[in-house]
């Protein structure tokens, strides 16, 4: 998908009908639009997101005043007035005209709803056009709605996409961008398939298999039930931990509240340090005992191991090392090596054949004499595995005073906090504790329902061996058995292939995320995205690695770092699912448009993120204000720029108000004063 235009007519604070030309290419790939606050850059973010979908962002204030305002009170009562948006776009080699639009009739000085229309057009080879039968699902079928905020986001809340309860939603969108909701469709159509089997099984297979065939069911029936709890249970947290984080922040809100509530999140980072130092103590030292540990009980052993070995050497019984080899040679030669003849029946061959015979415990030997260099090696190792251990059991008591002095100051804030004097503050915290009870009475529901899911799944495996092995007779019966263990073999592959997929795709997006993310920041953290598609952040000290609570700024550089991730894995699977076919080489390409992409990101940052994002998607649109896009972000940006533009705020809030934007070196209108709000689309050449 490649954006060439878009056009807006009376939305919002765009007033009259107002095009801005969006065509790029590889070499300059980014479109850039200049807004002061409140000018209009958020709106013109969700005019794309309107045109394309018919809804606003959920942080979009008074929704329903769609019409520009100065629009709305000129119109007479009885008269009608047109809001659209219209976006021409091509896609997989297709052209397209997207125009969604609706005209509302002024009853009262109140917008009432509006009656959307949504007219979708394509280019024909001949150059005609051809209307669609079905726009809204040809959208769809192109960037799908919940897919479509990796793409379309306002940079101060994309934060959001890192925070504790958007990971599970987050793992859903990704697999719906890439395709694997396909997979997910193919599962849920084989149970249908397989009851019309197993009811044949259970109505010709005879009591046996009809009776486990029952017990199967029942066990497939309490899965299913134990899927939709833990998928209430999942959903609940999210909301609970949601809820929990909206009051934390009222308090670190609050004036009163917010010393305190500040504190304590310093106490609970530290303290997430310090139980994370401790644990890694722990298993350092249950590490050193497994794998060393069996030197300490050899103290005696070594001393009496060497008393051995010299008594036995002393009395000859351990000779040093001789080649029999060579005795042999001696023998049949008849000559020894002082000259001494040695004559059979002789008493010199006779010592000489004692040494031969003496001689074949040379390994013996050899083994003696190593096992001897290394008594004085072990009692060593033993001292070192004493220090070590010493050494441990230090830190582990240095981090659990850590831990508990941490957790005494924690309760003590608590209390501060629950005993507030002020009723607010008080009630506040009351809500915080409510609300962290709860969810840990949800995790451990979680815990259980996932276990009798695992038992479940066991009992299940167990009932089906059971039902291939029992009598059947009937032909029929025996058909529909082989066919129902046919499908549970092909569903249990695709739960396989799922697996694998979404473990390849989270490996990748890991990658990635962590090369951008190194890209961006000078900081020594590492990001990772667990199985659970959470976002973490962490650093190693002294051998630890301790988890780093995350500012807004590095949720922020996070958060992009992931939206880059995803839209390169998403060409990157198209491509790969393009080999040897037919797909347009654009395939799995989207735009990214953002507003305040640079939030509260200081000049380093902002350098380091403008490096990034010309690379993030073959075209994108950058809407910032001039305190976000001024000096290092422009520079950086400017040879990448296509289309390069300013939205120009016009305003009765201060009479002679004039702020001019200065782009290469020439001045533009930037905010005017005037006789009504509303803002322009100003085209820059």
């Amino acid at each position: 998908m490649r954006l060439h235009s878009i056009t807006l007519t009376n939305f919002r604070q765009f007033k009259g009908t107002q095009e801005f030309d969006l065509t790029s290419d590889a070499v300059k790939p980014v479109t850039l639009v200049f807004g002061a606050n409140g000018a209009g850059k958020t709106t013109l973010l969700n005019a794309f997101r309107w045109g394309l979908y018919g809804d606003l962002s959920e942080d979009v204030e008074e929704q329903h005043r769609m019409v520009t305002e100065i629009v709305w009170r000129t119109v007479p009562v009885g008269g009608s007035v047109e809001v659209a948006v219209e976006l021409c776009f091509d896609h997989e080699g297709q052209n397209y005209r997207l125009r969604r639009s609706a005209t509302l009739r002024k009853e009262s000085d109140e917008q009432g709803p509006l009656s959307q229309k949504l007219d979708l057009w394509t280019t024909l080879p001949d150059g005609s056009s051809k209307v669609s039968d079905a726009p809204q699902s040809t959208i769809s079928s192109i960037l799908p709605d919940r897919v479509s905020r990796f793409f379309f986001f306002n940079g101060e809340r994309i934060e959001n996409l890192v925070k504790k309860g958007a990971y599970a939603e987050v793992k859903q969108d990704v697999r719906v961008l890439l395709n694997l909701k396909q997979v997910d469709r193919a599962m849920a159509s084989l149970p249908i398939v397989n009851k019309k089997l197993t009811d044949e099984l259970k109505k010709h297979g005879g009591e046996t298999a009809a009776a486990i065939q029952d017990e199967i069911d029942k066990l497939a029936d309490d899965q299913v039930k134990a899927q939709g709890n833990l998928a209430v249970i999942d959903e609940a947290l999210t909301t609970l931990e949601a809820e929990r984080a909206a009051k934390t922040e009222e308090l670190r809100r609050h004036q009163e509240a917010a010393p305190i509530q500040n504190e304590r999140d310093s106490v609970e980072r530290a303290l997430a340090d310090a139980r994370a130092a401790r644990d890694a103590a722990n298993a350092e030292q249950s590490l050193l005992i497994a794998t060393e540990g069996f030197q300490a009980f050899t103290g005696s052993l070594g001393e009496e191991t060497e008393s051995m070995a010299e008594a036995l050497y002393r009395k000859g019984a351990l000779p040093a090392p001789l080649k029999r080899e060579f005795v042999d040679q001696l023998l049949e030669d008849g000559i020894c090596i002082c000259g001494t003849a040695l004559a059979e029946g002789g008493d010199a061959r006779s010592h000489v054949d004692d040494w031969r015979h003496r001689a074949a415990l040379q390994d013996v030997e050899a083994a003696w004499q190593k096992l001897r260099g290394q008594v004085g090696d072990l009692a060593k190792a033993r001292v070192g595995l004493q220090n070590k251990l010493a050494t441990l059991v230090t830190r582990i008591e240095d981090e659990e005073d850590r831990v508990a002095r941490l957790e005494a100051r924690k309760s003590e804030l608590d209390g501060k906090l629950k005993n507030s004097e002020i009723a607010d503050v008080a009630e506040l915290e009351s809500k915080v504790l409510a609300l962290q009870s709860r969810i840990a009475e949800k995790y451990r529901e979680q815990g259980s329902v996932t276990a009798s899911l695992d038992e479940l799944a066991n009992k299940l495996e167990q009932k089906s061996r059971d039902r291939s092995r029992a009598e059947v007779t009937d032909e029929l019966a025996m058909k529909a058995r082989s066919r129902s263990d046919l499908v549970l073999s092909v569903k249990k592959a695709l739960e396989e292939i799922l697996a694998i997929r979404e473990d390849d795709m989270r490996r990748r997006l890991d990658a990635e995320v962590k090369a951008v993310f190194k890209a961006i920041t000078f900081k020594p953290y590492v990001p990772t995205l667990n199985e659970s598609f959470e976002l973490t952040l962490h650093h190693t000290v002294n051998g630890v690695e301790l988890p780093v609570p995350k500012s807004t700024g590095e949720n922020q550089i996070l958060s992009l770092s992931f939206v880059a991730a995803v839209s390169k894995l998403a060409r990157e699977v198209h491509a790969e699912r393009r080999a040897g076919a037919t797909d347009a080489p654009d395939a799995g390409t989207f735009p990214i448009v953002m507003d305040a992409a640079f939030g509260s990101l200081d000049e380093d940052y902002q350098e380091a993120v403008s490096r990034a994002l010309r690379k993030m998607a073959p075209q994108l649109v950058v809407l910032v204000s001039k305190s976000q896009g001024l000096g290092k972000v422009v520079s950086e940006l400017r040879p990448y720029v296509s289309n390069l533009g300013v939205i120009e705020a016009h305003t009765t809030a201060s009479s002679g108000i004039s702020e001019d934007i200065v782009l290469d070196g020439v001045s533009y209108p930037y905010i005017r004063s005037d006789e009504s709000d509303h803002s322009e689309l100003k085209v820059i050449k």
